[in-house]
């Protein structure tokens, strides 16, 4: 077995197992195990909360979604991708090691 198959098979038999680490998610129209974890403007742009305090925009909500390369694509910035009935726009994108994380924003209401 080369690195590629093992990665491969850690992918599918830890991170990607929804018994370990990820759950059964519909996105875009699929029904996929991913990774989804919800982030802060903090967590994503290393800003203080009186950075964030002072800031005068409308409240998104963040999630960065993690999905194997061999399941999905890499999405081009501004598409908009739906995860669990709600719409989101892709903020980031980029696919490494057979992982392609997916930065997600919406307005929230």
């Amino acid at each position: 077995m080369n690195f590629k198959e093992a990665l491969e098979k850690d992918l599918s038999s830890v991170f990607f197992n929804v018994d370990e680490m990820a759950d059964q998610h519909e996105f875009d129209g699929q029904t996929l195990d991913l990774i989804v974890v919800d982030n802060n403007l903090e967590d994503l742009n290393g800003l203080g909360r009186e950075q964030l305090d002072a800031m005068q925009e409308v409240y998104k909500v963040y999630k960065t979604v993690y999905v194997k390369s061999s399941d999905f694509f890499v999405p081009k910035i501004g598409t908009e991708l739906v995860l669990d009935g709600l719409s989101y726009y892709v903020e980031e994108s980029g696919e490494e090691m057979g992982i392609i994380r997916i930065v997600i924003s919406a307005n929230e209401s």
